[in-house]
């Protein structure tokens, strides 16, 4: 067992109980340590999505997530026309 996973998964844990119970302080605190050792973890409305990097900042994997995702809508524009023409042959 990886003693240094369980720590991190713990203060992960922790995170959502402080945000849950609005302690917003405590939860942003253990964000920023986080940060610190590359382990980046967004909100949704639902869940915390953690993103283990080896390197790079916040910034940087937020620049690479939106790439991604326009990446992923311009595939998804190419496939609808390419279907379109297809169903129009």
């Amino acid at each position: 067992m990886n003693l240094e996973h369980l720590y991190i998964d713990e203060l992960i844990a922790l995170r959502e109980e402080a945000r849950q119970s609005k302690n917003y302080k405590l939860s942003d605190d253990i964000r920023d340590f986080l940060d610190s050792k590359h382990i980046f973890v967004f909100d949704t409305p639902n869940q915390q999505v953690v993103y283990h990097r080896t390197t790079g900042s916040r910034e940087d994997l937020i620049n690479e997530l939106k790439k991604e995702q326009r990446a992923q809508k311009l595939f998804d524009a190419w496939l609808y026309s390419v279907n379109k023409t297809l169903k129009a042959s």
